[in-house]
């Protein structure tokens, strides 16, 4: 089986999913810019999975670089793919509402946003765009982009890590 990871990826900073792949018997390809997100099945795929860090990374994205992630969105809808945002942080609904960012990053201000505008932007962003978003632990997010892809998990080699 093979799995297209965008070339844009960080190499080196996603060794936890790149293992769990590797247990599984699958290739990653890095070979290739993809239309939108950061994997897919095949080059002409009908999903995508974007991934973000944590919810700050998707904070940045929505309210500092809203123009690009809209485009992205936006390029999704036009060429018929499910793109789905995969925060790999574990929040629930009650948790996310209740998140604040934080003051600072680094020593440099960032935003002053609250979880409930994130949780706004992302019914906005899935009723226009038809994008979804998904949260996960870091540890569990090569077998949940996986799943969310539509790989049959449970015919994969060593389905046991």
């Amino acid at each position: 089986m093979k799995l297209y990871e965008d070339v844009n990826q960080k190499q080196g900073h996603h060794t936890l999913k790149n293992k769990c792949w590797q247990s599984k018997g699958i290739e990653v390809d890095r070979s290739h810019r993809l239309i939108v997100g950061d994997y897919m099945l095949s080059l002409d795929a009908k999903i995508s999975v974007d991934t973000k860090q944590d919810l700050v990374e998707l904070a940045s994205n929505m309210f500092c670089d809203k123009a690009r992630f809209e485009k992205e969105c936006i390029r999704a809808k036009n060429n018929g793919i499910k793109l789905i945002f995969l925060i790999e942080e574990k929040f629930d609904k009650q948790k996310l509402l209740k998140w604040q960012a934080p003051k600072q990053i680094d020593g440099k201000r960032f935003l002053n946003v609250y979880g409930w505008q994130i949780y706004n932007e992302m019914k906005r962003y899935s009723k226009l765009f038809n994008v979804a978003f998904r949260f996960c632990h870091k540890l569990a997010s090569g077998k949940k982009i996986l799943e969310l892809l539509g790989f049959d998990i449970k015919s994969l080699t060593n389905d046991d890590k």
